[in-house]
């Protein structure tokens, strides 16, 4: 099972952005006469006079308290569904975690062995110490062409600077700046501070909303949602060959756990990062549309596969289970806790892991990650 680590605090420049920007546009909205209207009403004008930055840049990318919670339930769920996989007796023979060199991922590997056996025996799970460079949970900081050609390449978000320079975002400016009776104080880079922070107190607090979030329509988001999009599928998707078919170590380490037959080993969690499972994503085929995303594709993909809010989620989890039936082993997939189809089998739940391995033969047998990775 590989998990992404649970809802996290954003990157030190957002949270400054945050504490520094922030404040001078809700003073801005507060003195604006343009209020109550039909977006931002009363309610939302209390809203942003309580409202105040509550994390700090000290504490960037730090597991928050609902990514813990997330972790805790993941766990309980998974072992609710699969209780004779997930046993509540923890042994190091059965069990094997491992985590990033990451505060998030190193909480969210705690809260989940706390759901799975309960606080004083969490405290007492191994986990092999961390490396800055792992070859399965992070490999693609060990591949130098990626970063080089891709990772560091401008060229590679490309498309995503495209379509912020272009006529649907600056529509969305001068909307949401006649909405708020301003002429044109808000910026792009203003709206995508006020987008990220909707989405972080949002993802913090289930049961109150952000101010932030009322100045938004839902096709304001669904543009915003693309740029993030474009993002990810150039630079972790589909983009590139390259960005998946590095995968390969981490998939092939997947294949031979479950070929290993051994008695003892029932379970096998890793704790890593978006960019590790979204590579993985695109490595199995998922999600993956019969056109590429561009800039200028926005009004044609509003049912495209790939959206990240949806496939890469805090706590997004990818999990193969083995079932030993009559006829062969086969592996049931389930990504997000749902089941998926593989293109390898894509008319069944279940794949036989000959088929996989059929399938996926040049993952498996011929994964040359140096002959990928390196740029000599």
């Amino acid at each position: 099972m590989v998990v992404r680590h649970g809802t996290r605090n954003p990157k030190a420049a957002t949270i400054v952005g945050m504490k520094e920007r922030l404040p001078l546009i809700k003073q801005k909205i507060l003195d604006s006469s343009s209020f109550p209207n039909e977006y931002v009403k009363n309610r939302d004008l209390d809203l942003f006079r309580k409202w105040k930055p509550s994390v700090h840049p000290k504490d960037e990318k730090k597991l928050a308290h609902e990514g813990e919670e997330e972790m805790l339930l993941l766990a309980e769920r998974m072992q609710s569904r699969f209780p004779a996989v997930f046993d509540n007796v923890y042994t190091n023979t059965t069990y094997r975690f491992k985590y990033t060199y990451s505060q998030r991922t190193q909480k969210s590997a705690y809260y989940f062995a706390r759901g799975l056996f309960g606080k004083a025996t969490a405290k007492s799970v191994y986990y092999p110490e961390p490396t800055k460079q792992d070859p399965i949970l992070r490999f693609y900081k060990l591949c130098e062409k990626w970063n080089k050609n891709i990772k560091k390449n401008p060229e590679t978000l490309l498309e995503k600077r495209l379509f912020e320079n272009g006529i649907e975002m600056k529509q969305i400016v001068n909307n949401i700046n006649q909405r708020l009776g301003f002429k044109s104080y808000l910026t792009t880079d203003d709206i995508t501070l006020i987008y990220h922070t909707c989405a972080f107190e949002t993802a913090w607090n289930k049961k109150s909303k952000s101010p932030w979030c009322s100045i938004f329509t839902v096709d304001d988001l669904k543009v915003l949602e693309y740029v993030e999009d474009l993002k990810m599928y150039w630079q972790d998707g589909y983009g590139y060959e390259l960005s998946y078919k590095q995968a390969c170590p981490a998939f092939g380490d997947m294949i031979n756990f479950l070929e290993s037959n051994d008695p003892h080993s029932k379970v096998t969690v890793y704790f890593t990062h978006s960019g590790t499972l979204l590579k993985m994503l695109a490595h199995l085929g998922l999600y993956k549309d019969e056109q590429p995303l561009t800039a200028d594709s926005f009004s044609k993909m509003s049912n495209r596969q790939w959206k990240t809010s949806k496939i890469d989620s805090f706590a997004t989890n990818l999990a193969f289970l083995l079932f030993g039936c009559e006829d062969g082993d086969k592996i049931l997939t389930l990504h997000q806790e749902r089941v998926v189809r593989l293109p390898s089998c894509p008319n069944s739940d279940l794949c036989s892991l000959n088929q996989m391995n059929k399938y996926y033969e040049n993952s498996i047998q011929s994964c040359d990650f140096d002959a990928l990775c390196n740029t000599r």
